[in-house]
C-alpha cells in the first residue's frame, strides 16, 4: 500500500489556498498509461470540472508516444474522468458554486500499479497574499543562514 508521487504540481501552493484533499482514480486509455510512465504528462495548467454528474480532468497535456498502436485515434488534451463517489462529487459540487472555490490538481501517484490524482479544494489567493509567502520563505532561509554562521 506504498503511494509514489511522480508529479507534483509545484504552482498549486503558490497560486491557491488548499482548503480539501480528496484522492481519486483516473480512467486512461493503455498508451496514456505507458506515456505516464515515461513522464509524459504536464498538470500545470489544468483544472478538474464538473459536468452531468462526473468529474473530469481538463487542460492536462499527455504526449503521445511513436511506439504505441498507430491505429488508435488519440487526443493529448482530452478530458480524462475523474473515479469519484457520489457525495464527493456532490460536496465538490456544492463547494464550487456557493464558495466561490476551484477545483486543482496537486499531484499524481502510483498506488498498487494504479495511476490516482490527489486534488484539492483550492481558493485563489490575491497577490499580496503571495508576496508575504515569499517574504516570510526569504526570511527562514535568511535565519537558517544566520544561525549556521552563529554556529561556527
Amino acid at each position: 500500500m506504498k503511494k509514489k508521487i511522480f508529479l507534483f504540481n509545484k504552482k498549486v501552493y503558490y497560486s491557491f489556498d488548499i482548503i480539501k484533499t480528496i484522492n481519486a482514480g483516473l480512467i486512461l486509455k493503455g498508451w496514456e498509461i505507458k506515456s505516464i510512465r515515461k513522464n509524459n504528462i504536464n498538470i500545470s495548467n489544468s483544472y478538474i470540472s464538473i459536468l452531468k454528474n462526473n468529474a473530469y480532468l481538463i487542460n492536462s497535456n499527455i504526449k503521445f508516444l511513436n511506439n504505441s498502436i498507430k491505429n488508435e485515434k488519440y487526443k493529448e488534451n482530452r478530458k480524462i474522468k475523474l473515479l469519484l463517489k457520489k457525495k464527493e462529487i456532490l460536496y465538490l459540487f456544492n463547494k464550487v458554486n456557493r464558495e466561490r472555490t476551484t477545483i486543482v490538481p496537486i499531484y499524481l501517484f502510483w498506488k498498487n500499479f494504479l495511476c490516482k490524482i490527489k486534488i484539492g479544494l483550492a481558493k485563489g489567493k490575491k497577490i499580496f497574499d503571495k508576496r508575504a509567502v515569499k517574504k516570510e520563505k526569504e526570511w527562514k532561509i535568511k535565519k537558517m543562514r544566520f544561525i549556521k554562521k552563529s554556529l561556527k
